[in-house]
């Protein structure tokens, strides 16, 4: 078979695998659906045709998109492309993998399972492409940062002189980190029983409970032993010292507020030791249905889950007062994470961002009335932006006299052995650039 013909000798051949990346990223700006559940989706559907080789590339197409998004449609004006999903594609393997003209009509030959042949109209467009590099001195700063409008103000108020390395490191390819479940196995063993299978990890340099994966290659993690036992789940690092920061101990009374897949909630009960009463709230019930599956791999007898019907949910009301720890891992914008999520950045705009703060508002208000005298609120995001973190707190602290906030760094260095690795002292603000994991802000509150 030719590389063009429907399968190559290791899967799709490179017309195919075009026209599907187009495919994906028509479906990407036609739904609301993420990039994460399309692409899962497809290659379940085509489980049979794609080799690992093809699912890697499809993806690296698909991501080349999204992470020049706002300087590819300033090209696309310049040259008067039609602005679509088809000419930023085409577009992109000009500008950043040096296509040629006769390679595209090779590929977009009309064929079954192929992209439509290109116009005359659109060879002409595209030869103004030609030999032009992505960057152009006209493009402003942010649009060089691929940062869009409704989040370059703020990035650019907390970062300063940093925001344009900020940006290109979440640009990056993402870590693959693993949080070990040391309810049933040691990171030591972990690591080593997935060595013995070719699974090739390192220790995260920050949390103590974090596997990396260090070697491309080797079997699907969910085809380990160490998965299928239940020894560790899929984490990144800065999550994991998220949850290690609420200090959840033996025989306490614990709250996570927004559990979603529970995620955080089976680090909680690890660090519980599967004793005390933890609760894993949402108001998504398939959410939390999943989470009964991963408590249950994981070994976790501690945890029930409860589902709310709205923020401010009767339960809330009646269990004022009762918990000692109460995390809310708050729904945000997720500018945290658009290294693993590049398509998140333009699905949302400032209306977006101006409902999210006013539901972090409501959410903050509510499951604080669930913390005990003494007991500590934690506030977290994955967003970098201030005001869903830093302007949130403290408009809570004027609001809210009955609770003070706590160092972070304190309460990082009861916790942790390792030096902290924040600038302020006061919060705990993780980002890809200083600390190679996700974005992550954490605030630590105490109810006097």
């Amino acid at each position: 078979m030719s590389e063009n013909q429907t399968k190559s000798a290791y899967g799709l051949g490179r017309a195919a695998r075009l026209n599907l990346a187009y495919e994906i990223l028509t479906e990407l700006a036609e739904t609301s659906r993420p990039l994460d559940a399309i692409l899962s989706s497809r290659f379940r559907h085509l489980q049979d045709a794609l080799e690992r080789r093809d699912r890697r590339d499809l993806e690296q197409r698909v991501r080349s998109v999204l992470l020049h998004y706002r300087r590819l449609l300033w090209w696309l004006k310049q040259v008067r492309l039609d602005i679509n999903m088809r000419s930023m594609l085409l577009a992109d393997m000009i500008l950043n993998d040096d296509a040629d003209i006769p390679q595209l009509e090779k590929l977009c030959n009309g064929a079954h399972n192929r992209m439509d042949m290109l116009r005359k109209e659109e060879i002409a467009s595209l030869k103004r492409l030609l030999g032009k590099n992505i960057n152009h001195p006209d493009m402003n700063e942010a649009m060089l940062a691929e940062c869009p409008d409704w989040a370059a103000a703020g990035l650019k108020r907390i970062f300063g002189d940093n925001f344009a390395a900020e940006m290109r490191a979440l640009s990056d390819k993402p870590t693959s980190d693993f949080r070990v479940n040391t309810l049933l196995a040691s990171p030591a063993d972990t690591a080593e029983s997935l060595a013995s299978q070719g699974f090739k990890v390192d220790a995260t340099p920050l949390s103590p409970i974090g596997l990396r994966q260090s070697q491309p290659g080797g079997p699907i993690l969910s085809e380990t032993e160490a998965f299928r036992q239940g020894w560790l789940e899929v984490q990144d690092e800065g999550s994991q010292l998220v949850a290690l920061m609420v200090g959840a101990k033996k025989g306490m009374q614990v709250v996570d507020f927004c559990a979603g897949a529970g995620g955080k909630t089976l680090a909680l009960a690890a660090e519980m030791e599967n004793s005390g009463h933890l609760v894993a709230c949402d108001v998504h019930s398939k959410r939390l249905n999943r989470a009964k599956v991963r408590l249950k791999r994981a070994g976790v007898v501690n945890a029930e889950r409860r589902q709310l019907e709205n923020t401010f949910d009767k339960w809330v009301k009646k269990s004022r007062g009762k918990f000692d720890r109460v995390l809310i891992d708050a729904p945000c914008s997720g500018t945290g994470t658009w290294r693993r999520n590049p398509d998140s950045k333009w699905s949302k705009d400032e209306t977006d961002l101006t409902e999210l703060v006013q539901l972090q508002k409501e959410i903050l208000d509510s499951a604080s009335r669930l913390v005990k005298s003494g007991g500590r609120l934690i506030y977290a995001t994955c967003s970098l932006l201030p005001e869903e973190n830093e302007d949130q707190i403290e408009r809570f602290l004027s609001s809210n006299t009955a609770f003070k906030r706590l160092s972070a760094q304190d309460v990082w260095q009861e916790r942790l052995a390792t030096d902290y690795p924040a600038k302020d002292p006061n919060y705990l603000r993780l980002s890809p650039y200083l600390n190679g994991c996700d974005g992550f802000f954490a605030a630590i509150l105490e109810r006097e």
